[in-house]
């Protein structure tokens, strides 16, 4: 059973239908679209995760697989772990690695593991005084939400206006709750991006690299978002780059969280920056990024269900068979997200765009199209607001890559007025 119902999850769907493993597939809440690639638990949009996972468990579905962070934060692996119900995501106290950016910098810090000096402020005029102070000593500030605001609750921020502005909009555009304790941080510098790792059961199997452009205009402008679009491989990491990670962050990491007594099963996103002196850490979160999940869907050419499978001791482990198939891996695939006009702040939006069915049934390994904020009107699809569509290509080059998705965007939004996205994503790479 796939819990979600982004676009993230759509490729998940996609990815796990394609395993000869998959029989079956359950999805909750799923989505118009994902309806076509399994079936939709028959349960109220009300129901709780402790409900959810015990139907689960009575209908006989062997794992679960968590795609967003929200029912992680709210213990729904937990509730499966009451019942004996494998789950691919981590139990609450892991997922705080990502609900709780005070308690993340608290780890790395017992871990010594590397990342950006910082203070933990409680309350608006605390907040307020570390940022200017490490503003006027550093000549920039990170302002970041401790709890889950969807990617838009952290303020890069190299002047006092930035500051006033990102504050504002902590406090007073939705993300309060997740804002009640705000992790002060100095800017790192460098170049960002991702490192993905499945863990659980026997040695940790990495999925590699990705870099994912957060800022909604091209250029990396404009204010910070879920995620714009995104690209992999990352040419310009060093070869070594995947086995400094694993011994600099994710296994320290796990020997940390071991003294805590806290085990983890899932997916660990890494977000690292990258210069002339080394990596830091910017950020952990407790499952695959979006878009990073979709690019990575057609990059990695390995079987997902049976490597989740093996994560949560349900097949042999087969960790060395896993890490030779990554090497068949070739090629770049490139990710684009296609935005409504309001996001990522949700002003009213008035427009929508309509999309046949047929542009998410014909997905291929080198063009997919994976779908988020829509919904059936007839029958045919219309969007709603924020990340409506993922499109990701695939090539031989990252040209090629750009090329497939470029076209298809064009194709798919010819006739779309308002629609948002970044024509930067993949290029000069």
């Amino acid at each position: 059973m796939l819990i979600g119902s982004g676009a993230r999850e759509h490729a998940l769907a996609w990815k796990l239908k394609s395993s000869d493993l998959t029989e079956e597939l359950w999805l909750w809440p799923g989505s118009p679209v994902m309806a076509r690639l399994g079936q939709r638990l028959d349960m109220g949009n009300d129901a709780r995760w402790e409900d959810i996972a015990r139907y689960a468990k009575n209908q006989g579905i062997d794992f679960v697989i968590v795609g967003p962070e929200q029912p992680l934060e709210d213990g729904f692996a937990d509730a499966c772990q009451l019942l004996s119900l494998p789950c691919f995501g981590p139990v609450q106290a892991a997922a705080r690695l990502e609900s709780s950016k005070a308690f993340s910098k608290d780890v790395m810090a017992a871990a010594g593991i590397p990342t950006a000096a910082f203070f933990v402020a409680e309350g608006e005029a605390q907040c307020r005084a570390r940022a200017l102070e490490c503003l006027d000593r550093t000549k920039g500030v990170v302002i970041k939400a401790s709890g889950l605001a969807s990617g838009k609750g952290v303020f890069v921020c190299f002047d006092k206006t930035a500051v006033d502005e990102g504050i504002e909009r902590l406090y007073r555009s939705g993300m309060a709750k997740a804002a009640e304790t705000v992790v002060i941080e100095e800017v790192l510098r460098g170049r960002e991006c991702s490192f993905f790792v499945f863990l659980g059961q026997g040695e940790p199997t990495p999925l590699g690299f990705a870099v994912d452009h957060k800022r909604l205009s091209d250029g990396d402008l404009g204010p910070n978002t879920g995620g714009m679009g995104c690209y992999t491989p990352v040419p310009w990491l060093p070869a070594d780059a995947g086995d400094q990670v694993m011994a600099v962050v994710v296994k320290p990491l796990l020997a940390e969280l071991q003294k805590r007594g806290i085990t983890y099963t899932g997916c660990l996103y890494v977000g690292l920056m990258w210069n002339d002196e080394g990596f830091a850490v910017v950020e952990f979160n407790a499952r695959l990024g979006d878009p990073e999940a979709e690019v990575l869907a057609l990059q990695d050419k390995r079987d997902w269900a049976r490597l989740m499978a093996s994560k949560v001791g349900l097949l042999p482990l087969e960790d060395e068979k896993f890490l030779n198939q990554a090497k068949e891996n070739s090629g770049a695939s490139v990710a684009v997200v296609l935005a409504s006009s309001c996001y990522p702040y949700g002003e009213t939006k008035t427009e929508t765009y309509t999309i046949s069915h047929q542009q998410f049934q014909n997905q291929s390994k080198e063009l997919a199209s994976f779908a988020a904020a829509v919904r059936s009107h007839g029958d045919d699809l219309v969007t709603g607001k924020g990340r409506m569509v993922t499109v990701v290509g695939h090539g031989e080059t990252f040209a090629k890559a750009r090329e497939k998705t470029y076209a298809h965007i064009k194709s798919m939004t010819r006739d779309w007025q308002g629609v948002q996205f970044r024509n930067d994503i993949g290029s000069g790479v």
